[in-house]
């Protein structure tokens, strides 16, 4: 399994969240590295710490969300290596049960967004069935295809495929989409950096139907 993943998978996300963004189109409103002003609120109400501005949060704070409300509670940890990473950035860009429940369809087990022990263990066997790279492998795929799918896919769509595709479309060694760098885990390849793609509106798949 993928203990101690959190750190490197952050690592790669972060560069496509980019920095300090307020897009006149997003929904979502003010971000920065990819935490929005929502969910910054939520995380000072539940520390008894009183509002402020986003852009103010510390790298500290963001990163004690991205483990929280992400890696935890989408049971990255729990996954085999490169899959763990792959629904990580899944869960940022589009929510937790999105993309539990993506994980959840591949590996043939009820669609609940909740990844409970059921889920796992079918993760696991579906990484022994088809080999370590596999699932990750899927859920990249799987995720670019409910993008395609979405209205706003020709607005977005070409910032959206090099984050999950990087240039070429499926794994290569030497480039920098999220399927890429999930397959250098799996198979314990070097994991090339990430280069920043086009940052688009997040909460337009994140509130996708």
């Amino acid at each position: 399994m993928a203990a101690g993943n959190f750190q490197a998978s952050l690592a790669l996300t972060l560069p496509f969240e980019g920095g300090w963004s307020d897009h006149p189109k997003d929904p979502g409103g003010a971000t920065m590295c990819g935490i929005t002003q929502a969910v910054y609120d939520d995380d000072r109400d539940a520390r008894g710490l009183p509002r402020r501005s986003v852009r103010e949060s510390t790298a500290a704070e963001r990163e004690a969300i991205y483990l929280r409300r992400y890696w935890q509670k989408a049971q990255c940890e729990a996954l085999p290596a490169g899959a763990d990473f792959a629904l990580f950035d899944f869960a940022v860009n589009s929510g937790v049960s999105r993309a539990t429940r993506t994980l959840q369809r591949i590996v043939g087990v009820a669609a609940d967004g909740i990844p409970g022990r059921y889920t796992l263990a079918a993760a696991s066997r579906y990484g022994s069935q088809y080999g370590p790279s596999a699932l990750g492998d899927a859920l990249c795929h799987a995720r670019l295809a409910w993008m395609q799918a979405l209205p706003t896919y020709a607005t977005f769509g070409h910032g959206w495929r090099r984050r999950v595709m990087g240039e070429h479309d499926g794994a290569q060694l030497d480039d920098t989409g999220v399927i890429d760098h999930a397959f250098s885990m799996a198979t314990g390849a070097t994991v090339a950096a990430t280069q920043r793609p086009l940052v688009v509106p997040k909460t337009y798949l994140a509130r996708a139907a």
